[in-house]
């Protein structure tokens, strides 16, 4: 019997050597076909995933073979299933048979940041495609016993998409669903009386109303790399895609090769584009049609002959010789009308109709309408077009001009795309070491290095570079040169490096062309004096979130999908529980026993399978995405330091969220207590207490995740069935004894696990440390907590909105742009709505406290290694040069949210230096410069003062001079919330941070723009939420009271812990405003 289905990828699947890129190509690797291993084979059988089949040592066995025993506690019966095909579909290969790219880093323990030459890359099969499985089933063995029902029940745990296959199954690949009509039924299968066989399924979801960014790994720009390069035009026009199909592909036939130069291009470009489009237009305008026709030579006949028509009746013929009939009915019905009374002899001429094919030239106004619509051309010149359709010059004279109004978008999109062949240099570097590979492995095909050259060595071959040799021969060292030398593997192994290569290309071309999107390039100054803000001098923003290539049927391509892939999922989960465990127990064998068992170690499978997690409504609303730029000042002259400029493009809003699933498979009593850990842990997510993603410290990650249904599935309600759903009823699905709990019933099963009990002879009470001395991040110690802090505005306050400025007005043909205040909203000022979420940015804040910190700390000396680090840069972070020289923070700042604040529009002329403080007044000195205080001469502070008189309160954006700023702001008395998350914190600096925080009675903190006048003066105030946790009760299931301790302010205030105290006392100074 041959069982036929389909086998559909719910997730990305990798198949291939760990150490490899490629997903394993079938054959020689020529024609880069892929497909799912069907029987175990070849010289990998310790480690491969196949269908059935067992390996030599009958250590690895079939996932099919697994199945069955796992649910029979029998071994499938020998040639049951006696082959197994799985080929990807015909219609799921995109044209040049490459997939994804799937990559990933691995962060260091103490550091948090991430490990040099720890990441790896796995070519992965396109989300959503699919393969054709064939499965033959021996019909004797079949009608055996009950094998058919449990071949009915095996087959329905693949339909039920509760399958895995290939590698990354704990981090989000390999999930598959099949698709398949059986042509037999199951009866009722009796479960062994010690089945251990059961499903955990958690199915969470969090949105992004805490921001949430997870990083894309593409587009880093190196400046050393010359800005031009090699490229061809066909990469730069599938880079267009405002672009409709039919214009891009005949642009790719036309001026699809290498560039000269890009000036060059793009002229060709222009002169091209109403060329192709008046060709599109004259192409849908032609239509064929069959026509029936009287010809007029047949009819000239019967004028002559023995029997001829009259004169007069011919006459009234000839003029629908040149008409073309629909049907012949139709000519029939003319012919007969215009012979009148002698239409009994109609015959004659009827005989001689003719069927035809007529070309007719008609101007398709819908096609034009499409075109316009697409471009942002003007419809109206649909007149104009239909009378010189059939002038091809003509129509390219009226399309230029409007051709012209709309290339600036598209030559602002081929700048980037050109721009962004400075980004990944790694790649070349990449492509550069397998095409070494490649020309050592051909040297070798061609037996122009001997075994005596490759044990020496020495030895270096000619035109290779010694560190490239070298780093062949270690790669290859445990390969002995005989099996290196077999041809068949040889071969393999060359084209290997060749899809290779090719794939590494051609995924970069397909990331530089979604990152020249014009949705994903932010806003920077150009233009005459730097005054034009425009999307068209900036460049792809410097973090975007992170995405993939999932199937498109459609277009028979990948596209591209937002996402957070289950190994950053994990990741997260697993330094979580490390944490604590390690805080609780300490850093002991049972410590690592559970972390292993719940997320895997070499040579051991996890319990626990993260998924991906998808955006629910992957039609999010552009609006959803926000902007935040942060610019690093330089603290001796405050001044923005331009080229240290970072913009962000992150996910904000409820209306992005995302979906989750956590499986865990065939728990066992004796994973109670690492279970009851993950669900502790899990409670930590709902909690909002795991970072997903990156730029953690500056508030983005923090979700608050939600429990929308936890299912359990077991044949037998056994002693762990029981001991976790003891108070539940059992329902039966097929095989399985069920349990499904929504909401509430959700949370309170979560709840029901049992506390994890710390040892008080190992808690930790100090910080850790790492080897360089540094304070570490491996578990927790010292003092941990939340700042809750409320902030008061004492003198108006603006901070510049991210992207472009919410508005704008023309004086003598130059912008003025009216930058409202910064809120959770998009880069566009079009996608923006009326009701702003208005905030300080999480970056503001901790640019603003560092400073302040680094002058409380003395910490003028710049840090040279992880070893010597200054106080500011152990506490806040720091990153250096060279390999694993980064170090995340122990502060983790969060957005200072506004109520309701009161904005108003302030004009501030320029230059303003004239206006200084001076014997607490303003005044306007002639000709003089602004006054910079410092406090050692390493860092600038702005004195608090009253308003400037330079500044204006106007009631509208109503620009009348091109030399001001005009800034909407928030004015005095608003309050705005946030929270500092710290962690191992010594006294001593807990007690440095809150003093900077909240100061002293009369003084106070300055952020935002036009400090100098008085702008920005700030109150902050620790909250009565603020606490500190006692982790020994931290996760005993008490309240939240119980673990939480109290922060009294007073307590905390130490000035002698403050370096330079006189100093920030007069400089911090609010009794002047």
């Amino acid at each position: 019997m041959l069982l036929k289905g389909k086998l559909y990828a719910e997730s990305p699947i990798y198949r291939g050597n760990a150490k490899k890129t490629l997903f394993t190509r079938d054959g020689d690797g020529t024609q880069k076909l892929v497909s799912l291993a069907g029987e175990i084979s070849g010289t990998a059988q310790a480690l491969m995933d196949s269908f059935i089949g067992k390996s030599r040592d009958d250590k690895n066995v079939g996932l099919l073979n697994e199945l069955w025993q796992r649910l029979y506690q029998a071994q499938m019966p020998e040639k049951l299933i006696t082959k197994v095909e799985c080929k990807l579909s015909r219609e799921c290969y995109p044209s040049d048979h490459f997939f994804d790219l799937r990559m990933g880093i691995k962060l260091d323990e103490d550091r948090w940041a991430a490990e040099a030459n720890a990441n790896y890359k796995m070519e992965t099969l396109f989300r959503d495609s699919y393969f054709d499985l064939a499965i033959y089933v021996n019909d004797n063995l079949l009608k055996q016993n009950d094998n058919q029902s449990k071949l009915f029940y095996l087959l329905e745990e693949l339909r039920q998409g509760r399958f895995w296959f290939g590698d990354g199954k704990s981090k989000g690949l390999g999930r598959c669903r099949l698709e398949m009509e059986l042509p037999f039924s199951a009866k009722p299968v009796s479960s062994p009386a010690k089945s251990s066989a059961n499903y955990l399924s958690l199915q969470l979801q969090f949105n992004a109303m805490n921001p949430i960014l997870v990083g894309w790994n593409w587009g880093k720009i190196d400046p050393d790399i010359p800005a031009f390069a090699a490229i061809d035009g066909k990469q730069i026009i599938q880079s267009l895609r405002d672009l409709p199909q039919a214009i891009r592909h005949r642009l790719e036939m036309a001026i699809g090769g290498p560039i000269m130069t890009p000036e060059i291009w793009k002229n060709k470009f222009a002169s091209y584009l109403p060329r192709v489009i008046a060709i599109l237009l004259q192409e849908s305008s032609s239509k064929e049609s069959r026509v029936w026709q009287l010809p007029q030579p047949a009819l000239n006949k019967l004028a002559t002959g023995k029997f001829p028509l009259s004169k007069k009746i011919i006459e009234k013929l000839e003029p629908i010789c040149s008409q073309g009939f629909p049907s012949k009915d139709a000519a029939e019905v003319k012919i007969n009308e215009l012979m009148g009374k002698k239409a009994n002899l109609s015959n004659r001429v009827i005989e001689l109709l003719e069927e035809q094919t007529q070309s007719l030239q008609q101007f398709d106004e819908d096609s034009w309408y499409e075109l316009a619509e697409n471009l942002g051309m003007d419809k109206k010149l649909a007149s104009q077009l239909q009378s010189e359709i059939n002038n091809e010059n003509k129509l390219i004279e009226i399309l230029t001009p409007e051709c012209q109004k709309i290339l600036a978008r598209f030559n602002q999109q081929i700048d980037q795309q050109i721009k962004l062949l400075q980004s990944d240099a790694w790649i070349d570097l990449e492509i550069a070491n397998r095409e070494a590979h490649l020309k050592i492995k051909n040297m070798i095909l061609d037996g122009a290095i001997t075994e005596n050259e490759w044990n020496d060595r020495s030895f270096v071959p000619e035109g290779i570079k010694s560190a490239a040799w070298q780093e062949f021969l270690e790669s290859h060292a445990n390969i002995q040169f005989r099996f290196l030398t077999n041809p068949r593997n040889l071969n393999k192994s060359i084209v290997n490096d060749r899809n290779h290569i090719n794939f590494l290309k051609s995924y970069r071309n397909r990331t530089r062309q979604e990152l020249s999107q014009p949705f994903n390039i932010d806003y920077r100054a150009g233009g005459p004096f730097n005054r034009e803000i425009s999307k068209k001098y900036g460049k792809p923003y410097d973090t975007l979130f992170m995405r993939m290539l999932k199937w498109k049927p459609s277009s028979n391509d990948g596209e591209w999908e937002i996402f957070i892939p289950g190994s950053t999922i994990k990741g997260a989960f697993r330094k979580r529980s490390s944490q604590v465990l390690k805080t609780l127990w300490g850093e002991t064998s049972q410590t690592q026993d559970i972390i292993n068992r719940l997320y895997g170690t070499q040579g051991k499978r996890a319990l626990v399978y993260f998924s991906d997690a998808y955006l629910i409504n992957p039609e999010t609303p552009k609006s959803s995405w926000c902007a935040m730029d942060g610019v690093r000042m330089d603290p001796a002259t405050g001044k923005p330091v331009e080229e240290a400029k970072s913009d962000y493009l992150y996910a904000y809003g409820e209306n992005l969220s995302f979906q989750l699933r956590i499986d865990l498979q065939d728990v066992s009593e004796r994973d109670y207590q690492a279970l009851s850990v993950l669900g502790n842990i899990i409670s930590d997510f709902l909690r909002g207490d795991i970072p997903i993603g990156g730029e953690k410290t500056n508030g983005f990650g923090w979700a608050q995740a939600e429990i929308d249904e936890i299912e359990w599935l077991t044949l037998e309600h056994n002693h762990i069935s029981k001991k976790l759903f003891a108070e539940q009823e059992l329902d039966t699905k097929g095989l399985w004894k069920s349990v499904t709990l929504k909401g509430k019933s959700a949370i309170g099963w979560l709840n029901s696990l049992d506390p994890i009990r710390s040892d008080s002879k190992k808690i930790a009470q100090t910080p850790p440390k790492g080897i360089e001395g540094f304070i570490s991040h491996r578990y927790f110690g010292g003092y941990c907590g939340i700042l809750s802090l409320e902030g008061e505005i004492l003198t108006p306050i603006s901070i510049k909105e991210s992207g472009e400025a919410s508005f704008k007005s023309q004086i003598n043909g130059e912008t003025v742009y009216g930058w409202d205040f910064f809120s959770f909203s998009s880069p566009e000022a079009s996608l923006r709505g009326d009701q702003k979420i208005y905030a300080v940015p999480s970056k503001t804040l901790r640019g603003m406290l560092r400073h302040v910190y680094t002058i409380a700390s003395d910490s003028d000396r710049e840090s040279a290694n992880l070893g010597q680090l200054n106080r500011t840069d152990s506490l806040f972070g720091w990153i250096g040069s060279g390999q694993n020289q980064a170090l995340t923070g122990r502060v983790c700042f969060n957005f200072g949210r506004f109520e309701q604040p009161q904005l108003s529009w302030l004009k501030v002329p320029y230059p303003y230096g004239n206006w200084q403080f001076i014997d607490n007044q303003w005044q306007q000195i002639d000709k003089a410069q602004a006054k910079i205080k410092n406090i050692k001469q390493n860092w600038r502070y702005f004195p608090h003062a009253p308003l400037a008189p330079i500044v204006e309160d106007i009631v509208e954006f109503e620009p009348d001079t091109v030399k001001a700023n005009f800034m909407r702001s928030i004015l005095p008395g608003a309050k705005f919330r946030f929270s500092i998350r710290f962690w191992n914190l010594l006294k001593e600096e807990l007690q440095r941070l809150i003093w900077c925080i909240v100061l002293e009675d009369n003084l106070a903190h300055k952020m935002g723009r036009a400090r100098y006048l008085g702008m920005g003066s700030i109150k902050l105030r620790l909250t009565e939420s603020s606490y500190l946790i006692d982790w020994e009760k931290r996760y005993t299931g008490q309240p939240e009271q119980k673990w939480h301790q109290p922060i009294n302010v007073a307590d905390w205030i130490e000035p002698q812990v403050i370096s330079n105290h006189d100093l920030l006392r007069e400089a911090l100074n609010a009794d002047k405003i």
